[in-house]
């Protein structure tokens, strides 16, 4: 069972990456270098979000993605209880953050009547439903190796 819940933490991530590629959070970009290879001087600005965007939520749930699904890959192939039950806790932190994100994303979209919504509908349900049922099987999978 530990197997099958690693194989659809992987589609989840794979349904959360397609998501950051579709959705624009992904943001790619190199500062134009001068004649020498060196970035042009920049004068020290406070850096202002705009509207819409949330760095810390983009950046934060998919870091305690991967590090919880990294927990998970080493109680696979370790059987030590204690990791099972970390990525457990990681997996709900990362859910609680991810449930923010698209209630921010939610509530901006509505707020600003130019901004459209900027993940696709279907795969936001196929990455939250991946999740439930990953985050079930996780539990259901940690407490089979506390009891056995």
């Amino acid at each position: 069972m530990a197997i099958v819940t690693l194989v659809l933490w992987v589609i989840t991530a794979a349904a959360g990456v397609t998501l950051l590629g579709t959705g624009g959070a992904a943001r790619t970009g190199a500062i134009p270098l001068t004649d020498e290879g060196k970035p042009p001087p920049v004068p020290r600005v406070k850096v202002e979000t705009p509207p819409g965007e949330h760095p810390l939520l983009e950046f934060s749930h998919p870091a305690l993605a991967l590090t919880g699904l990294a927990c998970w890959f080493m109680f696979v192939f370790v059987h030590y209880h204690a990791f099972a039950w970390i990525s457990f806790g990681i997996l709900v932190v990362t859910i609680g953050v991810g449930l923010s994100w698209l209630a921010r994303n939610t509530r901006d979209a509505r707020r600003q009547a130019s901004a459209a919504w900027r993940f696709p509908p279907r795969l936001v349900a196929l990455h939250g439903l991946a999740a439930a049922v990953a985050i079930t099987l996780t539990v259901l999978t940690a407490l089979s190796a506390s009891r056995g």
